[in-house]
């Protein structure tokens, strides 16, 4: 997985909200193509305000493409952005359960916490130490 800050179009880094915003895009999208503003709105437990104006900044970022009254669709950039924030997480819940004996319900909360705060330096880290154990049988 190759990382990169997390910058948009306005060059400013995304706030832990709305990367969670993507990442639940980026999520449901795996599953339907489109993703409906109701289904993002149940997923994340959420009103339909929040998640208009959550996709709106998104959609002003470059990152998805939503028509009035559509459904939202990534961007390239937002799917690339969505894949890394996943990736980050699943990292630290890898982590979090096996090198620290963290149950699953408290390591995924915590990497849902921890993702949006480590460097690209870190998850790199993370992930080669992950290839390292698995070659020495360590996990």
């Amino acid at each position: 997985m190759v990382y990169q800050n997390m910058r948009c179009r306005s060059g400013k880094k995304l706030s832990p909200s709305k990367e969670e915003y993507l990442k639940a895009i980026y999520k449901l999208s795996e599953k339907a193509q489109a993703v409906r503003s109701i289904d993002l709105s149940v997923y994340l437990e959420v009103s339909k305000p929040s998640v208009n104006h959550a996709v709106t900044i998104l959609q002003e970022e470059g990152l998805v493409v939503k028509p009035l009254g559509g459904e939202i669709h990534l961007t390239d950039e937002g799917r690339k952005q969505g894949r890394i924030i996943t990736a980050k997480f699943h990292l630290i819940k890898q982590f979090l359960i096996t090198c620290c004996n963290i149950n699953e319900r408290t390591a995924s909360e915590d990497a849902c916490k921890i993702e949006h705060l480590i460097s690209d330096e870190t998850a790199i880290a993370l992930e080669k130490y992950f290839i390292k154990c698995k070659e020495i049988s360590l996990v």
